[in-house]
């Protein structure tokens, strides 16, 4: 009878026993999304609550997004329609007024850029996380090369006019890769070519249409400028501290049209953490049109009195780096009014500004 008792108490236990380790299983199970149906939700946006982390652009034209290896010398991938037209328009609307000649790191030891025959463009810098769509795009960045944002230099915007290039380099300065996207096409030439290359496989070089590749570009692996599309590409071998001689490339001379893309450099450590993290608290401020000829503080006009145009000129009427804070009580532009595209093109141009113009947009 106590044999009985003590079978009966040890199926009881071992009952009990089960239950509570299917129990936990089924907590356990409840935790690991996607096992019973669950959707996983990435972190949202900072700024906007309506977007979410992602591999894929916002892109309303309905182009599917898809990944394409061209190279393993380099390591280079296409992503094409990174971007939706919306997010190309809009990298383009924040940039458009504050285009100036692009510059080249100095080969000597002086700090800051310089203007240099090798890199005819014009270009700008967008902070990092600038407003919600450029923080979904950098976002989307992270995820495709596996690099948190905080490794990301700021964007920078180019435009490409016929016979604009960007000869021969590497990019350097510890950076590990490099993206390029594609905001605006042109018609010929522009390609992004890799010098000293070699195609994933034969038949990417027909695809990729190298065929009706400039002249700059035949023979090398190229990659042929489409609205929406990026190309990333690694600037060191895969332990992250040796060059890739590799990942010399050229941004192909225009032949016809124009060219806009927008470039981040990637770093193997965050890139100037302490801006990163004020960008993450401060809003952005877009820039003041350079065409509009204004004063920025109320003391110019008392400033200009004094003699400060001519004794502290950066300030006062601008320089490489700045537009001017009192221009306009330094009659170092003319007053113009918003309709007067003329006017508005001779105070870009008299401050070393590229004249925006909208038709080169193809209708984006």
């Amino acid at each position: 009878m106590i044999a009985c008792s003590s079978v009966i108490n040890l199926a009881v236990l071992v009952a009990l026993a089960f239950t509570l380790c299917e129990g936990a299983r089924d907590e356990a199970v409840e935790r690991l999304i996607g096992w019973k149906g669950e959707s996983y939700k990435p972190e949202s946006v900072a700024g906007d609550e309506s977007q979410h982390a992602s591999l894929y652009s916002s892109n309303e034209t309905g182009r599917k997004g898809w990944i394409q290896t061209i190279s393993w010398k380099p390591r280079a991938t296409v992503y094409h329609n990174f971007l939706s037209d919306r997010e190309a328009r809009h990298i383009i609307d924040l940039a458009k007024y504050q285009m100036k000649r692009s510059q080249v790191v100095p080969t000597n030891d002086s700090n800051g850029g310089a203007i240099d025959d090798i890199r005819t463009s014009f270009g700008t810098f967008l902070r990092r996380n600038a407003d919600p769509i450029i923080r979904a795009i950098e976002q989307r960045l992270s995820l495709w090369s596996h690099i948190p944002i905080s490794h990301q230099e700021d964007m920078q915007v180019l435009r490409y006019g016929v016979s604009n290039k960007y000869g021969p380099h590497l990019d350097g300065l510890e950076r590990v890769a490099s993206v390029l996207m594609y905001l605006v096409a042109p018609e010929e030439g522009g390609e992004t070519a890799f010098t000293d290359s070699r195609w994933a496989h034969p038949d990417i070089a027909e695809q990729a249409g190298a065929a009706n590749f400039s002249a700059c570009a035949r023979g090398h692996v190229a990659f042929k400028p489409r609205r929406g599309d990026a190309l990333l590409f690694w600037d060191t071998a895969p332990d992250f501290l040796t060059d890739d001689v590799h990942a010399m490339h050229t941004g192909c001379p225009v032949v016809k049209g124009v060219k806009w893309n927008a470039v981040t450099w990637i770093h193997g450590k965050p890139f100037q953490p302490e801006w990163y993290e004020r960008a993450l608290k401060e809003p952005y401020e877009v820039p003041p049109d350079p065409g509009l000829c204004t004063n920025a503080h109320a003391m110019c006009d008392e400033w200009a009195k004094k003699g400060e145009c001519e004794n502290n000129k950066g300030y006062m009427m601008g320089d490489d780096d700045s537009l001017g804070n009192c221009r306009l009580a330094c009659k170092a532009c003319l007053e113009c009014d918003e309709r007067d595209k003329n006017c508005l093109r001779v105070n870009r141009e008299a401050s070393g500004y590229l004249h925006f113009n909208e038709t080169e947009l193809q209708g984006l």
